[in-house]
């Protein structure tokens, strides 16, 4: 490539003399090479769906902004700084469009054949003067080129810069709401883009607005809201595939990336077929093309979808950003795979919930925490609420998931004062429990949350030991230098730390080993599923994980005890803590001290009550049979002596009924080492028979 030539030999008097008489005459040859060059495009297969995409007043504004341009190169009154600011756009927005800058070469080269056979038939231009006007024409279109690259690299470098922004806040994401606002946001700063939301399924199979960014997205959700446009709508995956031509030709391409995991995008949003009934409105905000990028799981199902709008044709088409697109899918669909989806909450509600947290409509409930051997208040776990227009309570299942990072540190300065202000108040009735109040992973490390509950302690003189903090086991609880040194603070200065919700399926049990708990709790759908499925299952994982805490030195609560039934197996299988409806639902401050007194634990490990507490107690009286089998004549021992199941037996007046008669039976097996099988035959039968009598109530 020539060098390029100084600005005195393109633009000033001298090129001003030269190329005065020529401009006139340049001008309708400009708009002729340009209709030739998009005729020449047409019939490039790469390019033709573009041009395509444009509709009649779109193509004729293009090409007579095309022919202005070129004839501005022959301008005798063009500067320089003006010059290379016209090109730099022009080559932005060819960029945009996804116009390779190769396609534009050969428009220029026609121009100036063009140009050379108008200057060599032009009589009035002196011979002396020619060369030097040819090689002036040939320089500005160089120059033009040139600076056209500039605006093509640089769209490339902010489209690859607003990529790596939107991995790292994939990254650094502390919740959902976050790393979904944080995207968009970031996706709307991108010259083109104009709207952006996130969306999932809800009913009907329609696809529910969570979060929005960009002006004309808030717009089309309002149209939306006020019924001017129809959801979109997922088709069922056997009416629409590619063995059905007509359906699949008219399904959405959102929709079709929602069924396929794969990214959809639209060359043009108002001559999409499949858009009509959303293209009336999409054309007014300024959609000019689309695209869809699912979210999926690690099966390849979609759970969430990002949808774009951007104000050119083309955008999302352009050569080497779908693979962009692509690699967003892979980071975002990774990231937003960690944080807990919950169920679907609308743009609105979202905006509500966060009204009313700055509202400070916060109330706190505290829910009990016994003693499972001596059935004494321990504590109370703080549970926050927010309170709608009506004095209703939402629970954390509807609003926690949509709170960003800010709005979890805001509800957890909110909840804490208020939790130190009841347990002031406790102490002075002479209701002794500690507080244990909930702090979300991402908070670990974090000093905000130190200032607040240090603040908080301070200001109502509560004791750091009267105070606990439950942490979601995650992986913002994994092993880091930080956090570690924040956990440590915490120790020192009394708050004890807890492993919330154990058993979950959130983190490694290795890491209890590894972070500085006190305590642990056994998720409560865990134990919850012993109502439902299998009780055996779920209490032999109750009694392994208390093994593997105390081996730890830690202590472990039990959450989800809503029957007495379950109350009673988890103390048997060695648990220190209980927790659930059985015991007490949760309450206003007010209410505690009259539940304290009123409430009666009538638990003993070793004389069950309910059909469950034998169970559990059968259980235990297995493993030590088994422990014993290397030794018969402690088997034999063993067997002979009272076991609780009997107890229980003969205290609900069942002696003589078919299950105490499968019970002699089990225990006549047991002695004898040969009658294995018939002995785990009894064994089976008696475990499924204790676990199907209802202890509900």
């Amino acid at each position: 490539m020539p060098p390029s030539p100084s600005p005195d030999d393109l633009y000033g008097d001298r090129p001003a003399r030269l190329l005065r008489g020529f401009h006139d005459r340049a001008a309708p040859a400009a708009t002729g090479v340009v209709s030739q060059f998009y005729e020449s495009l047409l019939g490039e297969d790469a390019l033709r769906p573009l041009l395509h995409a444009l509709d009649e007043p779109e193509f004729t504004r293009l090409h007579d902004a095309q022919a202005r341009h070129l004839t501005m190169l022959v301008s005798p009154g063009l500067g320089r700084a003006e010059h290379h600011a016209r090109a730099v756009q022009v080559g932005r927005v060819h960029a945009l469009v996804g116009l390779d800058i190769m396609w534009l070469t050969g428009a220029y080269s026609l121009y100036q054949d063009e140009l050379h056979r108008l200057l060599d038939a032009d009589a009035s231009v002196e011979a002396s003067h020619r060369q030097e006007l040819l090689q002036l024409i040939d320089r500005r279109l160089l120059a033009d080129l040139r600076a056209q690259s500039v605006g093509y690299h640089e769209i490339e470098l902010e489209l690859a810069t607003a990529i790596g922004t939107i991995q790292q806040q994939a990254l650094r994401a502390g919740s959902l709401a976050d790393l979904y606002q944080s995207t968009l946001r970031t996706f709307c700063g991108i010259e083109g883009l104009i709207g952006a939301f996130v969306g999932r399924l809800g009913r009907q199979r329609c696809v529910e607005i969570e979060a929005v960014d960009g002006a004309a997205a808030q717009a089309y959700l309002a149209a939306v809201q006020r019924g001017e446009l129809p959801p979109l709508r997922i088709d069922d995956p056997h009416a629409a595939d590619d063995t059905h031509g007509e359906a699949a030709a008219s399904e959405p391409p959102a929709s079709r990336a929602w069924r396929t995991g794969e990214i959809g995008t639209t060359l043009s949003y108002a001559l999409e077929a499949s858009l009509r009934p959303w293209s009336k409105i999409g054309k007014l905000l300024g959609f000019r093309s689309s695209a869809a990028i699912p979210l999926v799981d690690e099966a390849g199902h979609t759970f969430a979808m990002i949808h774009l709008y951007s104000r050119w044709p083309g955008f999302f088409d352009a050569r080497g950003r779908r693979l962009l697109l692509e690699q967003l899918q892979q980071v975002l669909s990774a990231s937003a795979a960690r944080h807990v989806q919950g169920h679907v909450v609308s743009y609105t509600d979202r905006r509500t919930f966060r009204a009313w947290l700055d509202a400070r409509r916060v109330r706190m409930l505290y829910q009990p925490i016994i003693d499972l051997r001596s059935g004494t208040l321990l504590k109370v776990e703080a549970l926050a609420r927010l309170v709608d227009d009506q004095g209703g309570l939402v629970s954390p299942a509807a609003f926690l998931p949509t709170l960003s990072n800010q709005g979890l540190l805001q509800l957890f300065e909110i909840g804490v004062e208020k939790a130190c202000r009841d347990h002031a108040r406790w102490s002075a009735q002479g209701v002794q429990a500690a507080v244990s109040v909930n702090i979300p992973p991402a908070a670990v490390g974090d000093l905000r949350y130190h200032e607040a509950l240090f603040g908080a302690l301070d200001r109502f003189e509560v004791q750091a030991g009267a105070l606990s903090l439950e942490i979601l086991e995650s992986a913002a609880t994994q092993e880091h230098s930080e956090r570690r040194r924040f956990f440590e603070q915490l120790l020192r200065h009394g708050v004890r730390v807890v492993l919330d919700d154990l058993g979950s399926g959130h983190s490694s049990l290795l890491r209890l080993d590894s972070m500085p708990f006190d305590e642990l709790k056994i998720d409560q759908g865990l134990v919850l599923s012993a109502a439902r499925k299998d009780p055996e299952r779920a209490f032999a994982f109750i009694l392994y994980l208390t093994q593997l805490a105390h081996a730890l030195k830690l202590s472990v609560t039990v959450e989800g005890l809503e029957n007495p039934g379950l109350i009673e197996a988890a103390a048997i299988l060695g648990a220190d803590h209980g927790q659930g409806y059985a015991i007490a639902r949760p309450m206003p401050a007010q209410q505690l001290a009259q539940w304290q007194s009123g409430y009666r634990h009538p638990v003993d490990r070793l004389d069950p009550r309910t059909p469950w507490g034998a169970l559990a107690s059968y259980l235990l009286w297995d493993r030590q049979l088994r422990a014993l089998a290397p030794w018969p004549q402690l088997v034999e021992e063993f067997v002979g002596s009272r076991c609780a199941v009997q107890s229980y037996l003969e205290r609900s007046a069942m002696c003589g009924s078919p299950l105490h008669l499968l019970l002699q039976r089990n225990h006549a097996l047991a002695m004898h080492p040969a009658t294995r099988r018939l002995y785990e035959r009894s064994r089976r039968q008696l475990v499924d028979a204790l676990g199907a009598m209802d202890s509900v109530g």
